[in-house]
């Protein structure tokens, strides 16, 4: 802890952003559905609203230009962060303006495309700034922080907005929402240190993704970010239709996803960041997937029916499968950040982590339900359990060949 309240000033500044980055997805994808629907909106009408959240999936693509453009004035972090935060304040006061009903659907979309985007782009530069400016074990505090505030983030921007427009209105509740980027913004104008966004000496050659693939370790590193989103996302997101198909009420899903958040952010970032000083991050990492992979073991024996669908199991796997969810953003984003601190391209390598990372988790949601109605539910649980596997088995082979590297000198991601 003394480590970050030496830096608390830039501490303060990340977590905020991180914290409002989290706002528009969470509108987007939880509270808006719920609020459209209850205006009289067709269900097929909704279906496309997940895609407000593209721009974090290839957000890749543009990260070079983050890096390689910016204002020696303002700073090289600065000068996205300041426009970028200032266009999520604008889109969440236009959005309490027009409010969010069906005949102003297609201009709520648009304004949190906006923000969405904005939010996205922000992300490059505040994990840039993070992986240029931590190390060690406060690089893995520093993503406990990343990892928990996005979730706050989220859920405050879902199930917060519903609390707030149930009991102040839709203005009062969007202007208030508002106030998380605002004072965002405010921290980078005038909390966040000025070498704290410091340049680094001039490169010979521009940020690419290109020169993320040529270093060393760069596939296993991505491998391990798509594998261990894919995961989680297989136990995570099909434990609750199954639930729902044993009989279980809407009401008793809920409670078991919200516990779940709850358990993510405070005990698996928390544990993540722990895990990591004490095991080093590769060990940390294995032990959240395993955890993956015992939370999904569980929930393929009740659908096999070796074991009784009852709250108890229900209750063990979330609690194991929000563990490793927190574990393994923790320990994954930890070994991005340590990868990219060795370049002058922070942005991008962390970015290229990220990115497949979201990846991940569009892809096993998407593919799961379609394997699930083929071979059922045994078989999507199972097919976690094996992503689980494969993933442990990454991991242990990037520890031996970064102990390898370490021996002959070269820079390692890990301890």
């Amino acid at each position: 802890m003394r480590d970050l309240l030496e830096h608390r000033r830039l501490v303060i500044t990340i977590t905020l952003l991180y914290l409002s980055q989290g706002i528009p997805i969470g509108i987007a994808m939880d509270a808006m559905p719920t609020l459209l629907r209850h205006d009289g909106a067709p269900l097929h009408a909704l279906a496309f609203l997940p895609l407000v959240g593209l721009p974090w999936v290839v957000k890749f693509l543009w990260a070079p230009v983050v890096d390689n453009r910016w204002s020696p004035r303002i700073g090289r972090r600065r000068s996205w962060m300041l426009p970028m935060q200032t266009l999520v304040v604008l889109c969440l006061g236009s959005l309490a303006q027009i409010g969010m009903t069906v005949a102003t659907a297609g201009w709520a979309v648009g304004l949190l495309a906006v923000a969405s985007l904005a939010s996205a782009t922000q992300d490059i530069a505040n994990d840039g700034m993070a992986a240029e400016h931590f190390s060690g074990d406060t690089l893995a505090k520093i993503n406990a922080i990343q990892i928990a505030g996005v979730m706050i983030g989220f859920f405050g921007g879902g199930a917060g907005t519903l609390t707030l427009i149930g009991l102040f209105g839709q203005r009062a509740a969007f202007l208030a929402l508002a106030a998380v980027p605002l004072a965002s913004l405010a921290c980078v104008l005038w909390v966040l240190p000025r070498d704290a966004d410091r340049a680094r000496v001039q490169a010979d050659h521009n940020a690419s993704l290109v020169r993320f693939a040529k270093r060393p370790r760069s596939w296993s590193l991505l491998s391990l970010a798509l594998l261990s989103a894919m995961t989680a996302v297989s136990g995570f997101g099909l434990s609750k239709l199954f639930l729902n198909d044993a009989g279980w009420t809407l009401d008793a899903i809920g409670k078991l996803g919200m516990a779940g958040g709850i358990v993510t952010v405070v005990l698996g970032c928390g544990g993540g960041a722990w895990l990591v000083r004490r095991l080093g991050l590769w060990p940390a990492f294995t032990a959240g997937v395993s955890c993956a992979g015992a939370a999904a073991l569980l929930w393929f024996a009740q659908a096999s029916g070796w074991l009784p669908v009852s709250s108890s199991w229900a209750w063990l796997c979330t609690v194991l499968g929000s563990l490793a969810t927190g574990i393994t953003s923790v320990s994954i984003m930890t070994a991005g950040m340590r990868f990219a601190g060795g370049s002058d391209q922070a942005g991008t390598d962390v970015t290229a982590v990220q990115s497949t990372r979201d990846l991940g988790e569009l892809i096993a949601s998407s593919t799961i339900l379609s394997l699930t109605a083929k071979v059922g539910y045994t078989g999507g649980f199972l097919a976690g359990v094996a992503l689980a596997v494969l993933a442990a088995l990454i991991a242990m082979r990037l520890r031996r060949r970064e102990a390898a590297y370490a021996v002959k000198g070269d820079d390692a991601l890990a301890s």
